[in-house]
């Protein structure tokens, strides 16, 4: 048989092979989403019984996250302070060794095991956007930024924005650094960061629930929490800090952020538990 016909029989056979499978494909297809808008419709009902307005339509697809854990190096945390501080940083331990103390002619900044810090800056120049300078100074020290807030005004020329920190592209709600500008000028940088996550390990198997879970969850805890809303506003899933023996070891857990027109609040994706979201201050 000539090579052109046997071409051209293999080309037909692939042609019918694809045309085939998307005969299968676009019933599959049809009915996932069939499927997915009939437990929209289940979900918006169901928080409809209780007064509260959810638009389940743009729930986000959720990650394969799991329940990680590592332990930063002391010496990781001097590149960041070096970008923070300048080149000339001298450091020093406390008597715990819980505690670093970092010196430079631009400030000092107090960095403890656990990742917690605040920086006292001095002889910087003014920002023109804060949002920017803020993400900028995040990006400088070694960190991914998940979010930056909109400035917050406390008084009379004195702003703060909030970074919040990204790992495994997602945020990590309990790592946030809020920067205090006066008068556009960088002064203060105060909350929580890691930089060292190179050791970062899964301590199981288990992965976070699905957002749909986490709002039955929610929905199921609001006489506990207190809860007396009228919305739904938004979900997030990242990551939350979790207590461990050591504080030399950090413990994330994942789960989902749950914004409300009163508040937010945290569903762990590992046992469901629902409490409200309380990150450090800054």
């Amino acid at each position: 048989m000539p090579a052109s016909k046997v071409k051209n029989i293999v080309i037909l056979i692939l042609l019918v092979v694809n045309v085939l499978l998307l005969c299968l494909v676009v019933p599959l297809a049809q009915e996932r989403q069939q499927q997915r808008q009939a437990a929209v419709a289940e979900l918006e009902a169901m928080f409809a019984r209780y007064g509260v307005l959810l638009d389940a339509g743009g729930l986000p697809e959720t990650r394969v996250l799991y329940t990680v854990e590592f332990s930063p190096d002391e010496q990781a945390a001097q590149p960041a302070m070096q970008a923070l501080l300048g080149e000339m940083v001298l450091m020093e331990n406390d008597s715990t060794r819980y505690l670093q103390i970092y010196r430079s002619e631009q400030g000092t900044c107090q960095l403890s095991r656990d990742g917690s810090l605040e920086a006292r800056l001095q002889d910087r120049e003014a920002a023109g956007d804060l949002r920017e300078a803020a993400a900028g100074e995040a990006e400088a020290m070694g960190l991914m930024v998940a979010e930056v807030s909109q400035p917050e005004r406390s008084s009379a020329g004195v702003f703060t924005v909030t970074t919040v920190q990204q790992l495994l592209e997602v945020p990590v709600f309990s790592a946030s650094l809020h920067c205090t500008f006066h008068n556009g000028v960088l002064t203060r940088m105060a909350g929580t960061a890691y930089f060292d996550t190179s050791g970062l390990v899964r301590t199981d198997d288990e992965t976070c629930c699905t957002a749909a879970d986490a709002l039955v969850a929610f929905l199921g805890s609001r006489t506990d929490l207190g809860w007396v809303g009228a919305s739904v506003t938004g979900v997030q899933q990242g990551y939350l800090r979790a207590e461990t023996a050591s504080a030399a070891v950090v413990r994330l857990v994942p789960g989902w952020r749950i914004a409300t027109d009163t508040g937010d609040f945290w569903v762990s994706g590992i046992d469901r538990q629902v409490s409200a979201l309380r990150v450090d201050g800054g």
